[in-house]
């Protein structure tokens, strides 16, 4: 009975688990259990808050608002973050509303942004987002593991960044925040 109730135990803290892959380079990069983790908590920050998004504010899209899906295709089959989460949460926007969050995908190695597009699931509604915590999103890209991945441009980059006691990016230079979707 002990070893069940270990065993049940374990499944129930691996079935909890944030589900993360990470695509760079179109090579799927292995990642520990505490990067994985690290990679999910950023993402829930810097989708926590965010600008308009196509679903309460397709006007702000204009036609691209249509296009959803097929961006949201196109970015899972290049470079890019996708966390799964164990728990869904709610992403509110700074132009009112909620928005349920059960999956997400961020792109990484894109020729106009330094991370970005953002987009996230929840069912089968997928929305596309814009101006999302962009502090969470330069720790995402400036992680220590994922340097040896991406190009030069990101660790020149992150090497610019005023960190605080902790580690953590606490201004970006002002050529850097605005290319964050």
């Amino acid at each position: 009975m002990k070893y069940f109730l270990l065993t049940l135990g374990f499944w129930a803290q691996g079935a909890a688990a944030d589900e993360v892959s990470l695509r760079l380079g179109g090579n799927e990069v292995g990642l520990s259990p505490a990067v994985q983790q690290r990679l999910a908590s950023l993402t829930r920050e810097a989708l926590g808050r965010c600008g308009p998004n196509t679903s309460r504010h397709p006007g702000n899209f204009g036609v691209a608002a249509l296009g959803v899906e097929n961006r949201w295709k196109k970015l899972l089959e290049g470079s890019r973050l996708r966390v799964r989460f164990a728990e869904p949460f709610l992403s509110e926007s700074q132009l009112g509303g909620t928005l349920g969050v059960s999956e997400a995908v961020v792109g990484l190695e894109q020729k106009d942004l330094f991370v970005g597009p953002d987009f996230t699931r929840h069912g089968e509604v997928i929305v596309e987002h814009l101006q999302c915590g962009y502090l969470p999103s330069l720790e995402l890209a400036c992680l220590t593991e994922l340097a040896p991945h991406l190009p030069a441009r990101y660790r020149e980059t992150c090497a610019k960044m005023e960190r605080d006691a902790q580690g953590r990016i606490v201004m970006p230079p002002p050529d850097i925040a605005p290319s964050c979707s």
